[in-house]
């Protein structure tokens, strides 16, 4: 956990993000809960007592701070965990959410940490679990992106590489002969039988392992001189 703030001035980026933290603090963190018994697990002396807490860490208070990680930590790692589903509940990723989190509060001297409303009924960690998840919907949607980035790249890559094959494969058959490359067409090349061809270009079987055997030496040569 960081012990001092951060007085450096925001890029363009930053305060974006910063500033849709502060939508998502202010939207998603619930107001008192409809269910009675519910309500009555809060204390509100503790909602005040977070919401003092709160107002120490933005003045900048070290103590404050520390004080705020040692009893938030352990409970935000828990709400990290049961936000996630069970293929993604990874220590790594959990971590990697939870010091977001507390990026978030520290960035920018507090100021994030500064819209926690106790007049809402709920405690500080629940403001917390309100930021962890939008920072996990904020990963998995940079995830999807990357992953069609990826994608994406490995089609255009599958593409060029076929172009290419194509390419090299017509500058080989420019240097068949006329009648090597008909055979090709007629016989290498063909997805019919060898019965299906014209009478006229039928080749006896020593023809074609000798037509065939002279192509693969010449493909051979193409590609060595290639490599």
């Amino acid at each position: 956990m960081p012990c001092a703030l951060r007085n450096s001035e925001e890029a363009p980026e930053v305060k974006r993000r910063t500033a849709q933290r502060e939508v998502s603090a202010r939207d998603a963190s619930p107001g008192p809960p409809d269910d009675p018994e519910i309500v009555e697990a809060v204390d509100s002396r503790d909602v005040l007592a977070d919401a003092a807490l709160a107002r120490r860490c933005v003045a900048g208070e070290v103590a404050a701070w520390e004080q705020l990680y040692a009893l938030c930590h352990l409970p935000l790692l828990a709400a990290v965990e049961s936000l996630l589903r069970a293929p993604h509940r990874d220590a790594a990723l959990i971590d990697e959410i939870a010091a977001r989190v507390w990026y978030a509060l520290v960035d920018n001297d507090g100021e994030l940490l500064e819209k926690f409303d106790p007049a809402r009924g709920a405690r500080l960690i629940t403001f917390m679990r309100a930021l962890a998840k939008d920072e996990i919907s904020r990963h998995f949607r940079g995830e999807r992106r990357r992953r069609a980035r990826e994608s994406s790249a490995v089609h255009e890559r599958t593409q060029q590489s076929a172009a290419e094959a194509r390419a090299h494969f017509a500058e080989f058959l420019s240097t068949l002969t006329p009648h090597e490359r008909q055979f090709a067409s007629d016989y290498l090349l063909s997805n019919n039988p060898v019965e299906d061809c014209p009478p006229k270009k039928h080749h006896s079987p020593a023809n074609i392992w000798q037509l065939t055997r002279r192509i693969h030496r010449k493909l051979l040569g193409y590609l060595g001189k290639k490599s």
